[in-house]
């Protein structure tokens, strides 16, 4: 699995679970963390416009394609075909397999501790050592909750790129965990928002999913940059 340039910005060419699963276990075993960032149509377009967002995918331990904007740019940049990773997915079966602790970072209190349950569910034996909503006073509290707990691996489910910002600041505390940005994902687990049909998974169509279900929301930054997203893949 190697790290590739998708119009500057990193991103891992992933074309095996089992390279993503690898590549991590090895991280844990040497006690190397870091922090994912997922790397789909709009975070193509951020990078160039958002020194923030440069800063925090720049210094990602893990860049992952996430749709089918990273797809595209992979194919007319490289040649290849890439995968779609579901990460925070294989994070909780990564924990299942070989008894990792888990830590659920995240969403609203309600949505993480139904998440949590919903997770347990899913994985039997899942090691989720805590849980803390995304509205804490502090980062204090977090890290007191990281020191008590100690996981191996923390799902972070704020957004993009908050998650990725907070990610950061954690690591430089905690270099030995992996943190995953996981964005709606707990929300999904606990049922408040539904997740698209395999078949638009698997066709980069998750995107027009959840555009249908938060028009509102998901029109700004789809429409506009989607636009942006094309000029970029103009460019060359």
């Amino acid at each position: 699995m190697k790290q590739k340039f998708l119009y500057e910005c990193p991103c891992y060419e992933v074309t095996s679970k089992k390279d993503v699963e690898d590549f991590l276990l090895s991280k844990l075993e040497k006690e190397e963390g870091g922090y994912t960032a997922a790397i789909n149509a709009l975070k193509l377009v951020s990078y160039h416009e958002n020194p923030v967002t440069k800063k925090v995918i720049d210094r990602a331990v893990l860049q992952t394609p996430d749709g089918f904007g990273a797809q595209l740019a992979f194919k007319l940049k490289h040649g290849s075909k890439v995968m779609k990773l579901d990460l925070p997915g294989l994070a909780m079966e990564l924990c299942q397999k070989h008894n990792l602790r888990l830590y659920f970072l995240g969403t609203t209190e309600e949505n993480n501790s139904a998440a949590v349950e919903k997770a347990r569910k899913i994985y039997p034996g899942l090691n989720i050592v805590g849980n803390m909503s995304g509205f804490f006073d502090s980062q204090d509290k977090v890290e007191s909750e990281l020191q008590r707990t100690m996981p191996h691996i923390v799902m972070i489910s704020m957004g993009s790129p908050r998650q990725e910002i907070l990610s950061e600041k954690l690591h430089s505390k905690f270099p030995q965990i992996i943190f995953v940005g996981s964005g709606g994902r707990m929300d999904i687990l606990a049922g408040k928002l539904k997740r698209a049909p395999k078949w638009m998974q698997n066709n980069g169509l998750e995107w027009l999913y959840r555009f249908l279900q938060e028009p509102k929301r998901m029109f700004k930054g789809q429409v506009i940059g989607g636009f942006k997203f094309f000029k970029l893949l103009l460019r060359g």
